[in-house]
Parts: C-alpha cells; structure tokens; sequence
C-alpha cells in the first residue's frame, strides 16, 4: 500500500516497466478531424500501425489501466455503411467471445462523439509469421524452419480447434494472420471475415459474414471459398487454410503456384487445381510423412481433407514426437560411416538402405548385423560416453537420420529416471557382450 493513501483519499497507482510503443507523438488534432479517427478520453493514440480492408490500427495507451494496447477503427468512409459497420462490430463481438491463449484479447467496443465504432484488443510485441518464414536462416528443407515451424503451427491449431468448439470458423487463414511473439507466444489475428457455423447473425443477411462472393486470400483459400457460397464453408475450410500454410513451411511455396495473378489464383481455386507437393518441393529435403500429411489437408473435395482441425494437429504432432524432423545423412555405397574406438557423437536411423556394422578380431574383420530402414545404431557411444564398440559401413546408398546427444537427452529426459534407467540398460548389455566376447564366443 502507498505510505500516503492514509494521508488524502487520492486513488492509489502502481506502475510497472512500460513496454515501448510505435509512435513517438500523439496524434494531432487536424489529423483526427481529417481521418475520423475516434478521440475516447481514457485513450492516448498514436499515429497508424497499420491497416487492413475496412480497419485501420493504432498503438495506443489506456490512462486508467496504465497499459498499452492496439486500437481498431472503422475507417471514415465506411462508418456510414451497415455492410461494413456490421462486419466491423461482428469481428471485435467474436473475437471477444474467443478466449484463447493463442488468440489475442478484445478489452472493450464502442463508440465515440462522432459515432466512429472501435475496439482495443492486446497490443502484441512480435512479427508476422510471413517474416518469420522468409528469413534466410530457416529456408525451406532446413531442420530449423521444419522443427520451429511446426511447433509453431500446433499453436494456431490449437486456437482454431478452440474456436471451431465454439462455432466459429475464421476463413483467412495465412501467415500474415499469425503473429509469433516473444516467450514462445503465438496468436492468429483478424478475424473480419469469421463466420458463425452454427447460429445467424442478429443482423442477418445484411452481416458481412454471410455476404456471397470468394472470401480469404487467394493463394491460401479452399476451393469452396473461391466458389462464395458461405453455405459451403465449414471447419473443413480452415483445413485447407492451415494445410496451405503447412505447404508453405515444409515447401517455401503455396498450393496453387507462384502465379501472382489474384484472379488467376482464385480460378485455380475454383477448380481445385492444387500442385502435388512433391512436384514444387523436389529440390527441398523434407520427410515424406509430412508431405503426406500436407496434400491431406489440402485436398480440393473437403470429405477427403481431416475432417477436423484437432485431426490434422494430432497428425503433425505425431510426426514431431517420431524424430522424422532430424537432419538427414546421405551416404554413398562403401562408405564408412562410423569407425571402431573414434568417439561416438552422433547415433543414427536408417531412413533408406542397407548397412554392416563390423569389428577388428585381431586381424579378421567380424561382421556382425546387417541392418535395414527403422533399424538404430551408435546409441550405446553415444548414451555410455564411450569410444565406438564397431564400425558401420553404407552395403548400398544409405539415408539416415542424425540424432545428436543434445535431441538424444531432450527426448530421454536425461536428468530425469527414464534416462537413468536407459543408460542402466545400455551399460549391462556392454558388460554382458564384454564378458561375451572374452569367453571366445561370438554373437549369431
């Protein structure tokens, strides 16, 4: 408590590190006649951030709360139609009822003097996922950009499966509607062109949501809203919608092409024509299964997509738990991959091809297995901490799956009993093929 509350019936304040905000200076008076833009006493603007269809997007500062936040206005030449207004009001009421970690927070809606409609919602500190995924660091194929760009795809999964439990459905879906903050938070952002799915707008037909014409972004939209029917559209189309974004992480690229043409791409829409992902991504490393688990989501009929968001997620994540992301190895045909005494770095998966794993008897060379796609080897230098026990050689063109000792304890919980237990096992099966070896006898 303040040492002067006792002092005077002045309300306390309690004031925290401030985060930084876009805009210097408030907006000036002229601008705000010029532009319409809404003057709420408790709010302190700054100029635009940025701007969409019908909305435009101010930093702003709360007085009351003492927090910054982002405030949405309609635009000034739009405030007089129903069609937009409606749209306009119909987004900040959604959005409001979507309370999601990974969908940002609607504070209040209102109007102002002049009758201008906004809303102010959680100002977030990030970038688009867009950015994210043009940076030269994670181009596509690399284990970075498949590894990061899945976990965060699980995130805006969750908030859509969220919103379709609630009977909503978001209809633009892309990577410019998804902001990847700091601390690991992931928000999926506009939702002007959701559509209820299971109850009418108190507005009715006049309701942008249930307006007829192709609704989204055409590289990214399901055939079914290239078409405009909203009677067509359901969770399904979101499916598409997130496998389209999916395509793009695993391939660089999006479904219908590189045509730049809007017109064009919603023709290609139309007529479902979506470009196999192993034709556009023949030059990019990536596992088959994810490429498998893409053309499911993108599939033009939407019986033959996930039939659900939470489907195709469980699907993803499956694929990150099965290690398929690790970098991969490619080695040629009699080729030594690991030698006998080196130190073990690295333990391996067998993607494609044969190997032999061999040892020195002396002067004879002891074959020991043979080992095919699934099979694992080099774990036991790798979980001991000790030379390498045999060498292994490529018997034909080998692809293999790295897993290094950081992803080895990570997985195991090294710290923790399974890693314990783990590295008791591996160390009585050395000391029984010791003891093994030392009485002369040889494995089968």
């Amino acid at each position: 408590m303040p040492e002067d509350e006792s002092k005077d019936d002045a309300t306390p304040v309690y004031v925290i590190e401030t985060i930084p905000v876009g805009g210097k200076n408030e907006i000036s008076a002229d601008e705000i006649r010029s532009e319409g833009i809404p003057t709420p006493g408790h709010l302190r603007l700054y100029p635009e951030l940025g701007r969409g269809g019908m909305g435009r997007i101010h930093p702003a500062t709360d007085r009351n709360l003492l927090r910054h936040v982002a405030l949405k206005r309609l635009a000034k030449e739009l405030v007089s139609e129903p069609f937009y207004r409606d749209g306009f009001v119909a987004e900040a009421q959604i959005t409001g009822q979507l309370e999601h970690p990974n969908i940002v927070p609607v504070h209040e809606l209102a109007l102002d003097d002049q009758g201008v409609p906004y809303f102010t919602m959680k100002l977030v500190q990030g970038h688009g996922f867009h950015q994210w995924l043009r940076d030269p660091a994670r181009r596509p194929g690399t284990t970075e950009r498949l590894e990061q760009g899945l976990e965060i795809f699980l995130k805006v999964c969750d908030a859509l499966a969220y919103a379709h439990h609630r009977g909503v459905i978001h209809r633009d879906l892309k990577p410019d509607n998804i902001i990847v903050a700091g601390f690991g938070q992931v928000y999926v952002m506009d939702w002007g062109l959701a559509r209820l799915t299971r109850t009418r707008p108190a507005s009715g037909d006049n309701a942008q949501m249930e307006a007829p014409g192709p609704v989204g972004t055409p590289a990214y939209m399901a055939p079914e809203q290239a078409r405009g029917n909203p009677a067509e559209m359901d969770e399904r189309s979101d499916v598409f919608g997130l496998g389209a974004i999916l395509y793009e992480i695993v391939a660089g690229c999006t479904p219908y092409g590189p045509e730049l043409d809007p017109d064009r791409i919603i023709e290609l829409a139309k007529a479902g024509r979506v470009i196999p992902i192993e034709q556009q991504a023949r030059h990019v490393g990536s596992p088959k299964r994810i490429r498998s688990i893409v053309m499911k989501a993108v599939q033009p009929l939407p019986a033959e997509r996930y039939q659900s968001v939470s489907e195709l997620r469980q699907e993803v994540h499956a694929f990150l738990l099965g290690g398929l992301h690790l970098p991969r190895r490619a080695h040629a045909a009699g080729e030594l991959i690991i030698h006998e005494g080196e130190a073990g770095d690295a333990a391996y998966i067998i993607v494609s091809g044969q190997c032999r794993a061999f040892r020195q008897a002396g002067d004879v060379e002891e074959t020991l297995t043979t080992m095919g796609p699934g099979d694992v080897f080099g774990e036991m230098a790798l979980l001991l901490d000790e030379p390498r026990a045999a060498s292994v050689q490529a018997l034909e063109p080998v692809t293999l799956l790295v897993l290094d000792r950081a992803t080895l304890s990570e997985g195991l919980g090294v710290e923790g009993w399974t890693g314990a237990l783990v590295r008791a096992l591996a160390q009585r099966f050395r000391d029984l093929e010791q003891r093994v070896r030392s009485s002369g006898l040889r494995r089968g």
